[in-house]
């Protein structure tokens, strides 16, 4: 193969290989491994880079140009107003994490939008005003209305996934069918569920995992032991307040959102009801505070600021090095245990 004394571009080599720019992009780039590029894909890469010349953008004036352009990004963070509280603070703790790995100047917009109304910042998507956008706190509206639309910046999704879109996320289907069936393992009959008012499409596939594994493992699943309130500790100690009002109760509780913890802890304490004694609690979300609850609370924990340090990191890779593909990263919850809820051992028969 004849080299090319000029330097060749990386969509020469491409072309040249049948791959995309994207791909032969990061395996020159030195993150093959990364993204699971493969060993001998990456070697064939290198391997033709180095017969037709190739040098780096550090070594060629048009490259450095248009490396310089697009080490500056302006991301934008679209946010449910109705998470705007502690967790918020968690996420950008997380982008500055990855930011800092980066080699790129990253300005960080915040833009909050109402719950089933991120369709009313379309504007935003054009690419005018930011390079990539990162979105939490979908409603399922609002996963409809990304759902029919395509934009043309690189959208990076927490907590949900869509077609055409990159994503960080949970299983939480399996994550409510995980809750059910350890309340089934402890013996429990009877179980209630506490959610945010607001529920996010997230929180609708938890609910159906949980329900459907209850229903399986045949544990009661009252439409009064059902409640909702706002998604901090005083809509969690009102939700309970009013399931307290029921003659019969359940013995086990799913809290849909941690933050709620606190306020139905001291509900519950209010109503002489004795946790785990009376009450067996598990937790979603992250798990940070609930060392500090008395009592403590089991939570299956994911950790709020690893999923926005991978959110940054899918969306400056994209942008970085030009792909036309969609990423996506799960994260696998786990189970920590607190004095709300301990798994019972399992008898073994003579």
């Amino acid at each position: 193969m004849p080299k090319n004394t000029r330097g060749v571009q990386v969509k020469q080599i491409a072309e040249h290989l049948g791959l995309s720019s994207g791909t032969v992009s990061i395996v020159l780039n030195g993150r093959g491994d990364e993204l699971r590029i493969s060993k001998e894909t990456q070697k064939i890469v290198l391997d033709t880079a180095r017969e037709m010349n190739y040098q780096s953008g550090k070594n060629q004036k048009k490259n450095q140009k248009t490396a310089a352009r697009r080490e500056k990004f302006c991301i934008g963070v679209f946010w449910n107003l109705h998470y705007m509280g502690g967790l918020l603070g968690q996420f950008y703790s997380g982008f500055l994490e990855t930011i800092k790995q980066y080699h790129a100047e990253v300005e960080i917009v915040l833009q909050p939008f109402e719950y089933d109304h991120l369709n009313l910042l379309e504007d935003a998507f054009s690419g005018k005003r930011y390079d990539g956008a990162i979105i939490g706190g979908l409603s399922e509206i609002d996963s409809g209305y990304l759902r029919e639309n395509t934009f043309e910046i690189p959208i990076v999704l927490i907590n949900q996934t869509l077609e055409n879109y990159s994503s960080v996320y949970v299983d939480d289907y399996q994550t409510g069918r995980q809750c059910a069936e350890l309340f089934c393992r402890n013996g429990h009959k009877r179980a209630g569920i506490v959610s945010s008012e607001n529920r996010s499409a997230a929180s609708v596939l938890r609910y159906n995992g949980f329900a459907e594994e209850c229903r399986k493992c045949g544990i009661q699943l009252k439409d009064e032991w059902k409640v909702t309130g706002e998604g901090n500790g005083i809509g969690g100690y009102e939700s309970v307040r009013q399931m307290l009002q029921c003659r019969e109760l359940p013995t086990a509780l799913f809290v849909q959102t941690s933050r709620m913890s606190s306020g139905i802890l001291a509900a519950l304490r209010d109503g002489n009801i004795e946790v785990p004694g009376q009450m067996e609690i598990i937790a979603y979300g992250d798990g940070d505070f609930s060392q500090y609850l008395y009592p403590t609370v089991t939570v299956l924990h994911v950790s709020v600021a690893e999923m926005a340090a991978n959110a940054m990191h899918l969306v400056l890779t994209i942008l970085q090095n030009d792909l036309h593909m969609t990423l996506s990263k799960l994260h696998v919850t786990k189970l920590i245990y607190g004095e709300s809820f301990q798994e019972k051992p399992y008898e073994r028969t003579p």
